[in-house]
């Protein structure tokens, strides 16, 4: 056996890439659904599972962009991959995603705690290991940290804009899928009143949660891409508009888009509303999905803008949001760019 001493010039090298194989578990292999199991990635308060897929690239010193995933109730890291089709775009793209995951004995129904406080505080429970888990990643990948997206479908998307109100100098955008602003509830009997649209709360209330949170910091917010069913059973359609009022209150402009798009992309249920601050740069942009329900939009297929598969969360009507969403983090460079 051979000792690591003999290589004391590179000691510390081979330390951590020993430290990184030992914490990866592969649980498959070859395929765009391919994840990798981290099993140790730091201090985990949350005790949350953490996945990824690694786009193979080839060998240059260009730094990845980083995708993180969060799935909805009743998922898990694989079903939200095979849902969403973040790994086929990964591998066409160059970036890489991470998938944190829910544990049953947190939440029966898998679903991520973005409505108990201890869950999403800086510094605390669920929020501290998705966190940790990106810091890993950095740690030992090359990631561009100018480049960190994240993502949510339902209980996910509300995990998401906690992540971007805990952490916002860490993330370029945000895009969220039937989500709730940041601390619309903060327990089981306001989650119920929010997720039905009936919460109580003034804009200048939502942007304090947020700004609360990071009192001394004066960077940019991240971009908030917001998608809402009109017609969600689940998540009433007003907390889309809670959500706009909030992330263009940290970002210092109005509630009124700067243009409006009918039928966007040729699609009649799709309208698209573009935010804009005084530099006239994006600072939210909303999907309003028309006869959708409590779904996301896939477009199952082979071509480069096709993915995601159709079931219980996923539904055909020719539109790929997922493509569209790394359109709008800037991950893919197209003809019509």
């Amino acid at each position: 056996m051979v000792s690591l001493r003999h290589f004391s010039a590179n000691a510390a090298f081979y330390s951590s890439m020993l430290l990184l194989l030992l914490s990866v578990k592969v649980i498959a292999s070859n395929s765009e659904n391919d994840l990798s199991e981290i099993e140790n990635f730091g201090v985990n308060p949350g005790n949350l599972r953490m996945f990824i897929h690694a786009a193979e690239l080839p060998n240059d010193t260009a730094a990845m962009p980083l995708v993180v995933v969060l799935h909805g109730c009743s998922q898990d890291a694989k079903a939200v991959a095979e849902l969403s089709g973040w790994n086929k775009l990964a591998d066409l793209n160059g970036f890489m995603v991470l998938y944190p995951q829910q544990r049953t004995l947190n939440n029966p129904n898998t679903c991520f705690n973005w409505f108990v406080e201890h869950d999403i505080e800086k510094g605390q429970g669920e929020c501290e290991s998705v966190y940790n888990m990106i810091r890993f990643v950095q740690a030992n990948y090359h990631i561009n940290a100018s480049r960190i997206f994240i993502t949510g479908l339902s209980a996910g998307a509300a995990m998401s804009v906690v992540m971007a109100a805990t952490h916002p100098e860490l993330f370029n955008a945000a895009a969220v899928f039937a989500g709730g602003a940041y601390k619309i509830a903060t327990n089981a009997r306001e989650l119920l009143v929010s997720m039905r649209g009936n919460t109580d709360v003034s804009a200048a209330g939502l942007i304090e949660a947020v700004i609360t949170q990071n009192p001394a910091y004066l960077g940019k917010y991240p971009k908030m891409i917001v998608y809402q069913g009109m017609n969600d059973p689940i998540v009433n359609h007003r907390n889309a508009d809670y959500i706009i009022y909030q992330w263009t209150g940290v970002n210092h402009t109005d509630t009124i888009p700067e243009w409006r798009q009918s039928a966007f992309m040729e699609m009649p249920d799709i309208t698209r509303s573009v935010y804009q601050d005084s530099s006239s740069e994006d600072v939210c942009i909303l999907y309003e999905v028309r006869n959708i329900g409590h779904r996301l939009l896939v477009n199952p297929g082979n071509a480069p803008d096709e993915g995601g598969k159709t079931g219980l969360f996923g539904v055909d009507r020719g539109f790929h949001s997922t493509f569209q969403t790394a359109r709008d983090f800037g991950l893919i460079i197209t003809k019509t760019d």
